[in-house]
């Protein structure tokens, strides 16, 4: 195929693919049965953690990230758990429900990779976990939200990905490709992927607040209310998470203009000497993100 066929096919799927997001048509994946589960239980007034613990500990890999979280440093005593429903009293329900959402989540994307796109995949899931726990920190040091629902929003921020990775692995031209599907999804994912996040969570019935996470974490100039809100914690944890060395990377002047900057830290130097000082929690709860 030549160069000038393949460019003007790749060029009909984005606009394609353009169109379905802007007219709300783009396929959905189902919410995952977990998940559907978890929420189930959580509005039963009768529903127990055991009911809860009995529901994850069939699957192991997520009951395995919750004892790892709980035993942590962020959360964890003298004396190590090493069941659920021990994790669970540890961690409390709200934490357990936030994690366990988010684990579900990404276990979605990483089943759902296709040839090609494994690494993107794998740096998708990465960053989430990443971003979460930058916003799980910053949520509990310096606002009065729910750090749990900071930690939710952090994982499921680049949500928008999974639709976008699951519609490029319909195009035949690109998996006959793997190569071309990674420089296409490198240059067409992001563009697009904070719509389809917005059209995701809303069929799956996500909170408002959580929405507009999705939608919004890269709009650096967005206004919001007077106050910190979830996405302005999301927008500032995403953004400073790109940043290798916050002491040596080339001060981000938009970021500190950026009106969620202005809500939580008076100047760059402040939020600066804030983060080195959270700097060991924030590196323990990335690594107790990444399982």
């Amino acid at each position: 195929m030549s160069q000038l066929n393949l460019t003007e096919q790749v060029n009909a799927v984005t606009e394609a693919l353009t169109q379905d997001i802007k007219n709300n048509k783009l396929d959905l994946p189902s919410p995952p049965e977990l998940l559907m589960e978890l929420r189930r239980l959580g509005a039963d007034p009768d529903s127990t953690t055991n009911d809860i613990a009995d529901l994850v500990k069939h699957d192991v890999n997520i009951s395995g990230r919750l004892i790892k979280i709980a035993n942590c440093a962020l959360f964890a005593s003298r004396n190590k758990v090493s069941t659920v429903q021990a994790a669970m009293t540890r961690l409390g329900l709200k934490k357990v429900q936030s994690l366990v959402t988010g684990l579900v989540i990404g276990q979605q994307i990483m089943r759902n990779k296709t040839k090609g796109l494994e690494a993107f995949c794998q740096q998708v899931w990465q960053t989430s976990n990443d971003v979460a726990a930058l916003s799980y920190i910053i949520a509990q040091k310096k606002t009065k939200l729910d750090p749990e629902q900071a930690l939710l929003a952090g994982i499921v921020h680049n949500i928008g990905a999974l639709p976008l990775v699951l519609k490029l692995n319909t195009i035949q031209v690109l998996k006959d490709d793997p190569k071309i599907m990674t420089m296409v999804a490198d240059v067409f994912i992001p563009k697009l992927y904070p719509k389809a996040g917005q059209l995701i969570m809303q069929s799956w019935h996500f909170s408002p607040e959580i929405i507009v996470v999705a939608r919004e974490h890269l709009n650096i100039q967005r206004t919001g209310t007077q106050q910190l809100e979830l996405a302005d914690i999301a927008l500032l944890a995403h953004h400073l998470n790109q940043m290798t060395d916050i002491k040596e990377d080339i001060i981000p002047e938009a970021l500190i203009s950026s009106p969620a900057f202005k809500k939580c830290w008076a100047d760059w130097p402040t939020a600066v000497s804030e983060l080195l000082t959270w700097g060991e929690e924030i590196k323990q709860m990335k690594s107790d993100m990444a399982g």
